[in-house]
């Protein structure tokens, strides 16, 4: 069990994909496969997204999806997902997880981007016995809080991860350099919206004291 290739698509824009490439075997049919994504605080998976696309997750993490970067805990999200392939003997399974990136902090400049750093994921293989392998197996979940993986007793860790570089999506954030614009802006149409407030209270007193002087005469 290796993580063979590591992408994320498109490389631009707020909304996007995360594709990991898994080279499974056969040694163990008792065994299954869990993918655990580390993921930054720009990043927001929705687990109602998740669910419509029938995968079999854990979540831990930022559960506001419409707060920006700088408003939410800067700690990352763990998701656990299971691999399951889509046919007996396969060899290899292609694992994709839809994302989007949360608003950054704006930055000096006409047109400024911001790069997040998406490292791989770590791929787990879980056992309810030690596994028939050489390689060397931990008894302890590398999620303790995880009720996926809590019915095995043994896992084993691929360390190809380290191999495999990290994506890079490239999102736009605000300009500084808008910010007086904004603001005049701002300022122009609270300023347009109060004084047609007061015209409109002013025509509607006008008429109240218009009908009550005709009512007088009768």
């Amino acid at each position: 069990m290796l993580l063979s290739s590591f992408a994320v698509v498109p490389t631009r824009g707020f909304h996007s994909t995360l594709l990991a490439r898994i080279t499974l075997d056969d040694e163990d049919h008792t065994c299954s496969v869990f993918v655990l994504y580390t993921l930054p605080p720009s990043i927001i998976v929705d687990r109602h997204e998740l669910v419509d696309h029938g995968i079999e997750f854990e979540l831990w993490g930022e559960s506001n999806l419409e707060l920006p970067v700088f408003a939410v805990s800067q700690t990352n999200t763990s998701l656990l997902l299971s691999v399951r392939p889509v046919a007996p003997h396969v060899d290899e399974v292609l694992v994709d997880v839809p994302i989007h990136a949360r608003y950054g902090l704006p930055l000096r400049g006409s047109m400024p981007r911001q790069l997040i750093e998406i490292p791989p994921p770590t791929c787990i293989r879980a056992c309810p016995q030690s596994p028939t392998t050489a390689d060397v197996s931990i008894s302890e979940p590398p999620l303790n809080q995880s009720s996926m993986l809590r019915p095995y007793s043994h896992f084993l860790v691929s360390q190809t991860a380290h191999a495999v570089p990290a994506a890079k999506l490239d999102v736009p954030v605000g300009s500084l350099d808008d910010l007086p614009l904004v603001e005049a802006g701002t300022v122009a149409v609270v300023l347009t919206a109060f004084l047609w407030l007061v015209y409109r209270s002013w025509m509607c007193s006008k008429k109240l004291q218009s009908r009550h002087f005709i009512d007088k005469q009768d």
